[in-house]
């Protein structure tokens, strides 16, 4: 049977409508699951672009000089979370005044314990070799440097003492299982001097792994086109070892540096006197040689990729503004912010529901005040942290802490508790009501006994909103909480919530990955907190039999 032609219309703009309900609603969907997937991946993958004195090549084993043919292992306590060291680096640690800390190298809280070889008969020689590996010239071991006479109590010592470092010889025969044995980079890029130099405003920065290969690889042919000034780009070599030789030709992807075209010198001092006097050259050599001859050089950027959100993360406390450390105090004071702010806020907006709807003369007081909450349900946050800050921390001089963080965040999300307590209590059916007061209940237990667990679903949900506000307010703890990272130590303490933090982390360009990582944090506990209140309900709505 033919539809008539109002009929077709009829069909054919419901499926236009429904066509750009699911549009709209799909395109939603994507947005919100790429926002939160950008942040999940962020949050545990770190991706850092960091600049070093040295180029990726790595020694596990340093030559020293002096001896014969003997080498140097740096090793550490297994618990320092560290994969390679640069010479700069291993000569600060062993030479700096102030105590040197871990944090600087891998954003642990760890104080640097090194250790070093006593020189003593049997093995002066060995002692004062490397002794010239790891101190800068002229430099001497700092006062926190702990001495001791074998490699036997130095490998002991390195692994049971928290953020020791030590070294021992290449040829040691003892066990090493209880320490990890970190490389060591120590080959910079040098210039010369003429290659560095500013230009019509453009001066060489900064080079990467991409720049390299397009140096060795001949692609690049002016420095021009890697942001230097007009001159020809003359890369030249001096190989010194196999293992150097290997490194840098995976570096540079060159399937062969001795037949790439490149020069290659076998006398170094030729080398460096070629790489000194040849406008537009470039060459790698040994950091402390390149310094020593006082020849320019360019931080190397290098990737590094890993884990982000990790265990240690969320168990250390934080340290120097959250950029060492964990976050373990910060979720400890969100915790307890949620709940002494639920303490508060909650009895007071569900009382206050149960006296507008089962008490109060519905009259225009009543219409007043309910219109006064639903406004303050709307005023934005930094506003209830203006009025936070003049009324409890001056007025009444509770000073910047937790209690007037907690009180001020109670009264942002009381008007939010009592509008949804209101509504979830006025939709209870009115015979609920009469059968419980003709069965001889007074009104006070017809209330808590069954308006209240009838209600129960919907006074949990304005509840779980106003968690989530709770949890994702920054404004208002700004002018209240303060910004101390140490955990609540009282009513008055000064404290970060990962909200606060996250934004601190941001705004103050702490570290982006560990704000990802914190955003996280928080995401998965308004998820864990939705998830559980979400069962609740339908447990209560199982029990009440809807």
């Amino acid at each position: 049977m033919e539809l008539s032609r109002s009929t077709r219309i009829s069909k054919l703009e419901e499926n236009i409508a429904r066509g750009f309900v699911w549009l709209f609603a799909g395109l939603t969907i994507i947005i919100l699951v790429w926002i939160v997937g950008y942040i999940l991946f962020r949050g545990f993958y770190s991706r850092q672009y960091i600049p070093y004195d040295v180029l990726p090549i790595e020694e596990t084993v340093i030559p020293l000089e002096g001896t014969d043919d003997q080498g140097l292992r740096i090793i550490v306590n297994r618990k320092i979370k560290i994969r390679d060291l640069t010479e700069s680096q291993l000569n600060e640690i062993y030479s700096k005044r102030r105590r040197e800390n871990w944090g600087f190298y891998t954003r642990q809280d760890l104080d640097v314990q090194p250790f070093a070889l006593k020189a003593a008969p049997g093995s002066k020689e060995f002692a004062d070799a490397a002794a010239r590996a790891v101190l800068p010239e002229g430099k001497e071991f700092s006062k926190y440097t702990s001495f001791v006479s074998g490699f036997d109590e130095m490998a002991d010592m390195v692994a049971k003492t928290p953020g020791a470092i030590g070294f021992v010889p290449s040829d040691y025969k003892g066990s090493l299982n209880r320490v990890k044995t970190v490389p060591l980079r120590r080959f910079s890029v040098f210039f010369s001097p003429g290659t560095v130099k500013i230009e019509k405003n453009k001066k060489l920065q900064e080079l990467d792994q991409e720049k390299l290969q397009r140096i060795f690889q001949g692609t690049s042919k002016n420095w021009l086109e890697l942001g230097g000034i007009d001159l020809e780009i003359l890369p030249a070599l001096y190989l010194y070892n196999d293992s150097f030789t290997d490194q840098l030709e995976d570096l540079v992807s060159v399937g062969s540096l001795e037949e790439s075209g490149i020069p290659v010198f076998t006398d170094k001092d030729k080398y460096f006197d070629y790489i000194a006097s040849t406008p537009g050259s470039i060459g790698i050599a040994l950091y402390d040689e390149v310094h020593d001859r006082d020849l320019p050089s360019v931080p190397v950027i290098r990737k590094e990729t890993g884990p982000n959100l990790t265990l240690s993360f969320l168990l250390e406390a934080p340290s120097r503004s959250g950029a060492w450390g964990g976050i373990s105090y910060i979720i400890i004071n969100t915790l307890l912010l949620i709940a002494f702010t639920l303490l508060f806020s909650t009895p007071v907006g569900v009382a206050a529901a149960i006296y507008l709807v089962e008490y109060a003369r519905q009259g225009p007081l009543v219409r007043f005040l309910r219109m006064g909450t639903e406004t303050l349900a709307g005023i934005p946050s930094i506003v209830f942290g203006l009025f936070g800050r003049i009324f409890f921390v001056q007025i009444l001089g509770m000073g910047i802490g937790f209690l007037s963080a907690t009180l001020t965040v109670t009264l942002m999300i009381l008007p939010t508790i009592v509008r949804t307590s209101e509504e979830a209590l006025s939709a209870v059916p009115g015979t609920y009501r009469e059968g419980s007061l003709a069965l001889g209940a007074t009104k006070l237990d017809t209330i808590f006994k069954v308006v209240l667990p009838a209600a129960s679903p919907g006074i949990l949900t304005g509840i779980i909103l106003g968690i989530g506000r709770v949890v994702g307010e920054t404004a208002v703890l700004l002018y209240t909480l303060g910004s101390s990272y140490e955990l609540v130590a009282g009513p008055s303490s000064p404290a970060r919530v990962l909200s606060l933090h996250l934004y601190l982390l941001f705004s103050e360009a702490v570290s982006f990955d560990r704000a990802f990582a914190t955003g996280t944090v928080l995401i998965f506990i308004i998820l864990i907190v939705n998830r559980m209140t979400t069962r609740m309900i339908g447990r209560m709505n199982r029990m009440s039999g809807k």
